[in-house]
């Protein structure tokens, strides 16, 4: 019999921890006590074979100083966060109010960072980086009710199933937002989903009040930013690139505005701009020299 149960145990001083090569083992024993983990700040989890869920429901409490999460090479790793089970009340405490910074890599199975249902998921209000590489099976990014008010940098690679990188609704959270980089994500055709309410969405604006980079690259089937009639701002774009954007004929149907905008970055060294950001694509979309490869 153990001198101590896991309801006794506290790592009351532990910072960091990374938790390594491990199959057919859970992760965290529902035993442990709700201070288990007072001062817990980074988390890294890097090849587990055999888990589902990285961060189930009865944690997400436990890990309320969490600040950074990566996750690497976990090959059957479906779901980031889990928040079926909790009821309101446990909802409501269980937030991630500190984690600043998201980090996924390599995880083939992923569908989710968490499930979209009728019951709020995480807060996610002081997240300032977020990074997803290589995560083939994801369909959706994040839930259309979040709020990325503080997100600084999104960086999403070779997530292959995605059509779309948002909602509408995160779009216009997103006013924090430095640096976009989208890339060979092969099945994405807008980065801001239409959801097909073309009359609600005409005349209504999007602001992206500090973009300043905005990289689109190898998405073959990209055919605009958003074909919703959304008019978006940009007034502090001043990097663009488009590359390996086949399909892409137009930015927007509605007007768009880029103040600080001089040209479009082609490749590493073609520079190319007429008149707007709409013209400029469309342009080059019809001139065979100018194909966004």
């Amino acid at each position: 019999m153990p001198i101590l149960s896991l309801q006794q145990v506290t790592f009351r001083y532990l910072e960091g921890l990374s938790l390594c090569q491990n199959k057919g083992t859970e992760i965290w024993p529902e035993q442990f006590s709700m201070n288990c983990f007072p001062r817990l700040k980074i988390l890294t989890v890097e090849e587990y074979k055999d888990i589902l869920v990285v961060i189930p429901s009865f944690m997400i409490r436990r890990l309320r100083s969490l600040e950074k999460l990566n996750l690497r090479r976990c090959s059957s790793v479906k779901e980031v966060f889990q928040i079926e089970g909790l009821d309101k009340e446990n909802q409501a405490r269980s937030q991630l109010v500190c984690l600043n910074h998201l980090s996924l890599f390599d995880l083939p199975k992923l569908t989710h960072i968490w499930k979209e249902n009728s019951e709020p998921g995480p807060t996610l209000q002081s997240l300032e980086t977020l990074e997803v590489w290589n995560c083939k099976s994801l369909i959706n990014l994040v839930p259309s009710s979040v709020s990325f008010q503080n997100l600084d940098t999104l960086h999403v690679s070779s997530c292959g199933k995605l059509t779309s990188l948002i909602s509408p609704s995160v779009a216009k959270t997103l006013v924090a937002l430095q640096t976009l980089i989208i890339s060979e994500s092969h099945m994405m055709e807008e980065v801001v989903s239409n959801r097909g309410d073309l009359e609600e969405a005409t005349n209504d604006e999007i602001v992206f009040c500090k973009l300043k980079l905005m990289s689109l690259t190898d998405l073959q089937n990209l055919t605009s930013f958003s074909s919703g009639g959304y008019i978006f701002s940009f007034p502090s774009l001043k990097l663009m690139e488009v590359k390996g954007c086949p399909k892409m004929k137009f930015f927007s149907p509605s007007p768009v505005t880029t103040p600080k905008l001089e040209r479009v970055l082609l490749d590493h060294n073609d520079w190319y701009w007429k008149d707007d950001l709409n013209t400029t694509i469309q342009t080059m979309s019809a001139r065979p020299q100018c194909v966004l490869m």
